[in-house]
């Protein structure tokens, strides 16, 4: 399939973030327009409002996010679309994306599972969840409203643990020192917020060093919080099931762990075992990266890297 750049003389204006490799995601993933499709990464509905705007009369899109200000900004976004009731073809759901594997409804009938796998420019511009390092707030960094916080974490987990989430979510070389850190400055007072963190990282990590430190060091603690390799993993087996035959399963991940998994997964389900016949085509041998162009429009494209599966019949 060849890509298409974006057009960006006519891309419209984002307020939540600009979704990534827009054209080529729908173009894997939406092979009939009246199908039934998965957005399991709602987040601004960039992505949904391109799938919404290819389905014709019997098309349906479900779209799922955990964070409840996602549903609420996308409740608006496309209140004339919800206004139609049981004719919409959208369906917006606040949960994680593993609820869709076990919607009965769904189980045999989808032609297509999208996961955006970014954080989105709103939470990292924000700070509200306390995901992004650059903004003083809470230590939350999780995408819902329940469930545990990076301070929780922190501050009751031995040093053992904080420093194997460090090494295995973000692969950070000064994991130890920084897990041992940690552990001194709470017997002091409790890590509450991001710049707390941050503060015991600058005392531990060699200043040309920092900044890939810190970066790691987030990105290993929202993964663990939101026990997000986990669940990516459980859901890309899961949704099998929910698949209709050459059913797709798009992913856009953005980091060597994720894509590892996703890589993986395929890997294994797309081969014969012992038990079980082969269950996936892969149709992205190699993942495909954005375009020079989409780079130089969004730089938070740069690291996206999108792989695609179909269910075999």
């Amino acid at each position: 399939m060849k890509k298409r750049r974006p057009d960006h003389q006519a891309a419209p204006e984002y307020d939540y973030h600009i979704p990534v490799m827009l054209r080529e995601t729908c173009d894997y993933l939406i092979t009939d327009t009246s199908g039934l499709y998965i957005d399991g990464t709602l987040g601004g509905g960039g992505h949904s409002a391109e799938i919404l705007s290819r389905l014709s009369e019997g098309g349906k899109l479900y779209a799922f996010d955990a964070d409840e200000q996602a549903i609420e900004h996308c409740t608006q976004k496309f209140q004339d679309e919800l206004s139609k009731a049981e004719q919409s073809k959208l369906v917006l759901i606040n949960d994680n994306f593993i609820r869709a594997c076990s919607i009965g409804e769904l189980r045999g009938k989808v032609l297509g599972l999208l996961l955006d796998l970014g954080v989105s420019s709103r939470q990292l511009d924000t700070g509200s969840r306390g995901i992004s390092h650059r903004l003083n707030s809470r230590l939350t960094m999780s995408f819902g409203s329940s469930g545990n916080s990076a301070e929780d974490l922190l501050n009751r987990s031995d040093e053992r643990t904080i420093e194997s989430i460090l090494k295995m979510y973000g692969e950070e070389p000064f994991a130890g020192g920084i897990a041992r850190r940690i552990i001194t400055r709470r017997r002091a007072a409790p890590l509450r917020t991001t710049f707390d963190l941050r503060s015991v990282i600058e005392e531990v990590v060699p200043p040309h060093m920092l900044s890939k430190s810190i970066s790691r060091t987030f990105q290993a603690l929202r993964i663990a919080v939101n026990d997000e390799i986990n669940i990516l993993e459980q859901t890309l087996r899961g949704i099998i099931p929910v698949l209709a035959p050459h059913g797709r399963i798009v992913v856009l991940s953005y980091h060597s762990l994720e894509d590892r998994v996703v890589k993986n997964v395929f890997r294994e389900l797309s081969h014969d075992t012992e038990t079980t016949p082969k269950q996936l085509h892969i149709l992205t041998p190699k993942p495909l990266p954005p375009s020079d162009d989409e780079i130089r429009y969004n730089p938070r494209a740069r690291s996206a890297k999108l792989r695609v599966a179909e269910k075999l019949p």
